[in-house]
């Protein structure tokens, strides 16, 4: 039991359904609050007016929100207004988490955005392309360095979320990682507790290190095909 932590924390079904379900939960939250807020960050930056300044405003205000606030006033709409379509659980946890979640790629790909510019966009239209393809075809290519790096936020802060999941957790079966750890440590944690929280750290860890990878290979090849065009031209 002493000798091999990570031997006992797999035989321990509540820590690796624990385990489970964390890395459920952040892999819907990231499948969900990237490719909206992407969608919600381009529609923002080109939409003017009165109506986007309040969407941004209230787009950023779930994001300065103290996460406590957040979670009792989901619990409370889970329970009483959407009570019966809405269930306490996966996915109510997957929504509260996705709500919180959201603000990330919505200011990372703003800030993508305004260094980008619309020049490109619109030299691919004045060259045929249609607004769609000018879309798919140049803006995302230029946005996937913001797009990675709002995967490994999401990803990490999801991982190690409590308040939230905590709320609207329902029975044990969907309780995560985080909850268990920190019930377990108000007693008296085990070794296999202490290999959960390890096999946490190493996950997020792990997710940063490969959105960071993999934006240094985009923005090399980037690089090296400006500077071919460069040599081309000359």
């Amino acid at each position: 039991w002493y000798e091999d932590p990570f031997d006992s924390l797999w035989h321990d079904v509540a820590l690796r359904s624990a385990m489970f379900q964390t890395l459920r939960l952040s892999v819907f939250t990231v499948l969900l609050a990237v490719p909206i807020g992407t969608a919600f960050a381009i529609g923002i930056d080109r939409w003017r007016g009165r109506p986007a300044s309040t969407a941004n405003f209230f787009m950023l205000f779930s994001f300065v929100m103290p996460e406590i606030i957040l979670g009792v006033s989901l619990f409370l709409l889970f329970t009483k207004t959407f009570d019966g379509i809405v269930q306490l659980g996966t996915t109510a946890q997957t929504l509260g988490l996705v709500t919180f979640q959201l603000s990330y790629p919505v200011i990372v790909v703003r800030a993508r955005l305004l260094s980008i510019g619309p020049e490109l966009e619109e030299a691919a239209m004045d060259l045929g392309a249609s607004p769609g393809q000018a879309l798919r075809r140049v803006l995302l290519p230029l946005l996937a360095p913001a797009i990675l790096a709002s995967v490994a936020l999401v990803f990490a802060d999801s991982v190690d979320n409590f308040v939230t999941v905590r709320y609207l957790s329902a029975q044990a079966p969907t309780e995560p990682l985080s909850v268990k750890i920190y019930s377990a440590a108000r007693s008296s944690p085990t070794p296999a507790v202490n290999a959960a929280a390890t096999v946490m750290l190493v996950a997020t860890l792990s997710a940063i290190a490969i959105a960071w990878w993999s934006y240094r290979r985009i923005t090399g090849r980037r690089g090296e095909s400006m500077s071919a065009a460069g040599l081309a031209e000359l």
